[in-house]
């Protein structure tokens, strides 16, 4: 696991400021929940989203919206199957890095924030993905608790 998430960041081909918070299918795979699927999905800290843009300004995606106020900001590395993310539902790495698992080269989210970005997209976008992973987290915590 810990192979796969520092080959998505050495293909990033950048020196982070503050170590990339891995969140979606990677953080799931540390988890033993599920597999990841075919990307790699990283919250980057505020510096070095102010960073990456003067880098990647034509791979910004606003999804949809005018400025980063109005929705969430990612960079897609379409080259490599990367998404450096800004914000998701507005949280950013300041809200959600809290209680991540940290590695020498980077942090994982915590199982209660990847439950909340999960259940954001299940909720609010009724993305069947994020549901079917809302369920296999909680049943991964409650697995947890009575462990």
């Amino acid at each position: 696991m810990n192979e796969k998430i520092l080959k998505g960041i050495k293909l990033t081909n950048y020196k982070f400021i503050n170590k990339p918070l891995v969140v979606g299918g990677l953080a799931l795979e540390h988890y033993n929940i599920r597999e990841t699927t075919h990307d790699y999905d990283y919250m980057v800290s505020p510096s070095d989203w102010i960073e990456l843009k003067k880098i990647h300004p034509d791979k910004i995606n606003l999804f949809g919206g005018k400025n980063e106020k109005d929705v969430d900001a990612t960079i897609n590395l379409k080259e490599n199957p990367i998404d450096l993310i800004s914000t998701l539902f507005q949280f950013n790495y300041n809200s959600l890095v809290k209680n991540s698992i940290d590695f020498p080269e980077y942090k994982i989210i915590s199982i209660a924030n990847l439950l909340l970005t999960k259940t954001l997209g299940a909720v609010y976008n009724k993305d069947p993905k994020s549901i079917n992973d809302q369920k296999l987290i909680v049943d991964k915590i409650v697995e947890l608790q009575y462990n």
